[in-house]
């Protein structure tokens, strides 16, 4: 089964491998197929005078593809005996085998499920590299020893919680200096899915130191290979790259472990031999420092580790998130006294309770506003019905003075009318005591 990737100048191998950006991930798939080629057809890993053995890689695969008697199950079984004895790990051995196995089956040399299944039982287990606790003080040391391209990967992946290849990964473009933390857009992740991280100020900074010997590393490197391309033994490299870190993981890895060798740290598994202080453990550092600072959630979202989250979370937007980053920063900055560390969490600690009690308080006084409020209303429908009542009054007092009057003309008018001077005499005496005391008892 031929793919439009097989068109590309290289051959089949070629071709596959120039799909992956990160140049550490095409060189495992490269390597394990041609472990595989070297398997199946009997050829030494070595030259006789002990130098690598070269072959006709392209010419080999074609030949296996083509060969219509092959059985790519027994191949299989076969590339996994040799990989037992060539391997260091069963873990290796498998990571090796799945591999070859992708690329074999988009050329359409597939294996059964089966015979896979049965192949990884008989490479699992074994024994596997026991890592050391990554510190801030085994960072520290090792930094002293990197120069500046080194201090500012290990940084970003130290504040980040991002993969290296991830890191790798980074374009120009992807790195917002404007943002504050500065966030990081991350594109080529595990699960296929984008997401963004931040880095602390002070990976912030040797990023920038970086940046600005960015180009002259670059024209270096271009001169130091030039020597190889003329002798056709390396391509020629470019001096015009998007990526932030234009170096492979391969070297990353090897500079980390020198750099550790030189501060006195390094440390193997003594039954894997492998280094005990990996670089995947920086991403261990990043979550188990923000999640003692209580950012557990956060440094799940940032690292990618979407299973840990509710849906809720998933929605928080990178402002709000790189607040709360900004908060606990301090637990992932390595070029700070451990006693300033603490210090830093102790105000963080006091900080956050402030925050809360100043957030009670305003609670308190948002509700004390509110019942003011609601008094000051009734206060004022109160006043607006004494109003009312004593224009009702004064209205009825008028009403009043009016049926005295009309009662006292009536009266005096009946007194003339009977000649009845003793009842007008009254009626005057009465009329005269009220307006001297109205509505008083008579």
């Amino acid at each position: 089964m031929a793919t439009k990737a097989q068109t590309k100048k290289g051959g089949k191998i070629a071709a596959f491998v120039s799909q992956y950006s990160n140049k550490g991930t095409g060189n495992n798939y490269r390597n394990a197929c041609e472990s595989f080629l070297r398997c199946i057809n009997d050829l030494p890993r070595k030259a006789p005078d002990g130098s690598k053995a070269t072959y006709d890689y392209e010419s080999l695969f074609d030949a296996y593809l083509t060969d219509k008697n092959r059985d790519h199950n027994k191949d299989m079984e076969k590339f996994a005996g040799c990989l037992k004895e060539e391997c260091v790990s069963l873990l290796s051995a498998r990571q090796i085998m799945t591999y070859a196995r992708c690329i074999l089956e988009e050329y359409g040399a597939t294996v059964r499920k089966s015979t896979i299944r049965t192949l990884k039982r008989e490479l699992k287990g074994g024994a596997g590299t026991v890592d050391k606790v990554m510190t801030a003080k085994v960072i520290d040391a090792a930094l002293k020893e990197l120069d500046v391209k080194g201090r500012a990967i290990v940084l970003t992946l130290a504040s980040s919680g991002a993969r290296l290849n991830e890191i790798l990964s980074l374009k120009l473009s992807d790195v917002d200096f404007e943002s504050n933390p500065v966030k990081l857009t991350i594109r080529h992740t595990k699960n296929k899915q984008p997401r963004y991280s931040f880095i602390s100020t002070e990976a912030a900074r040797s990023v920038k130191a970086w940046m600005a010997k960015r180009d002259d590393y670059l024209k270096g490197a271009a001169g130091r290979n030039a020597g190889l391309v003329r002798a056709g033994k390396s391509k020629e490299k470019t001096t015009d790259t998007p990526y932030v870190f234009p170096i492979s993981d391969a070297s990353v890895i090897a500079m980390w472990e020198n750099a550790l060798k030189a501060a006195g740290l390094y440390s193997a598994d003594e039954e894997t031999g492998r280094n005990q202080y990996r670089l995947h453990s920086l991403r261990k550092f990043f979550i188990s420092q923000m999640s003692m600072a209580g950012q557990k959630v956060l440094a799940e979202h940032l690292a990618g580790h979407l299973g840990y989250l509710d849906a809720s979370y998933r929605q928080v937007d990178s402002e709000q998130a790189g607040t709360e980053y900004l908060k606990v920063q301090h637990v992932v900055t390595i070029g700070i006294p451990p006693e300033f560390r603490e210090k830093a969490a102790e105000l963080s600690g006091t900080l956050k309770l402030q925050g809360e009690s100043i957030d009670g308080l305003r609670g308190m006084n948002e509700k004390l506003s509110a019942q003011m409020a609601k008094i000051q209303e009734e206060n004022t429908a109160l006043q607006e019905r004494s109003q009312q009542f004593e224009q009702a009054l004064e209205e009825q007092k008028n009403n009043f003075n009016l049926l005295v009057d009309l009662f006292g003309a009536l009266a005096l008018e009946f007194a003339d009318q009977t000649k009845n001077p003793r009842m007008g005499k009254e009626v005057r005496e009465m009329l005269d005591k009220y307006k001297a005391n109205p509505y008083s008892a008579t």
